[in-house]
């Protein structure tokens, strides 16, 4: 009975570390709109509320090449196949900066910025702030949590979502540079390199109930041995 207890124990801790309601995705930085940026993007979805399409989206900016003066993050934006967006609000923004000095929309984000409606398919932040640099800036890493509300009454399929990603870059005065990063995302695909997008995975549960069941097998002959002694 006292192993029945342990291997349930064991398998409980670790159903509970697994990372369930969560999924990430990379974009970058080598990719087909990636530009020299040499940028890679990792987006995160975490569910909110179970019976709700309310998650929270972490985007975090790694600047992998050298420093470039010009290189400023001044928008994003999200979208996720077959869900408009309802609602928008700001968690967190880089360190250093103000909430107040990004603003949301929720409609699309193309070369000028972010604008409202159009479909209202994507989650869009700007920096709208009166004081340069216009924009997040290296050497980062540098993060932003968005609370987006989908128009959803059911769970996303976090394991299998599909959407388009944009990141606009520009100088310390707020002018466009180079092209606008607009790549399509899956988080159902392979890991590989090449700046296609890729996925954290988590531990199956059935992979771990094989785990905790070892280990706490090993742990009873490891004391049978003791005693033995």
């Amino acid at each position: 009975m006292r192993r029945l207890f342990g291997v349930a124990g064991v398998v409980g801790v670790m159903l509970l570390w697994a990372p369930s309601t969560a999924q990430a995705v990379t974009i970058g930085p080598t990719c087909g709109t990636c530009g020299s940026h040499a940028t890679s993007f990792d987006i995160t979805f975490a569910q909110i509320n179970a019976s709700t399409g309310i998650y929270d989206v972490t985007i975090a900016a790694n600047y992998i090449g050298p420093t470039f003066d010009w290189t400023y993050v001044a928008a994003l934006g999200i979208s996720v196949s077959g869900a408009k967006v309802e609602g928008i609000t700001v968690q967190s923004v880089p360190d250093g900066q103000l909430t107040s000095s990004w603003s949301t929309f929720s409609g699309v984000l193309n070369a000028g910025g972010c604008a409202d409606n159009n479909g209202d398919q994507f989650a869009c932040i700007q920096y709208t702030g009166s004081t340069p640099p216009f924009g997040a800036s290296r050497p980062g890493p540098d993060t932003w949590v968005l609370r987006i509300d989908f128009d959803t009454t059911s769970a996303l399929n976090l394991a299998n979502l599909t959407g388009s990603f944009k990141a606009l870059f520009t100088d310390a005065n707020g002018n466009k540079n180079e092209s606008l990063l607009s790549e399509t995302y899956t988080t159902s695909v392979t890991p590989t390199t090449g700046g296609s997008p890729t996925t954290g995975t988590a531990p199956e549960p059935t992979s771990l109930v094989l785990l905790g069941s070892g280990l706490v097998l090993a742990h009873q002959r490891l004391r049978r041995r003791r005693v033995n002694a």
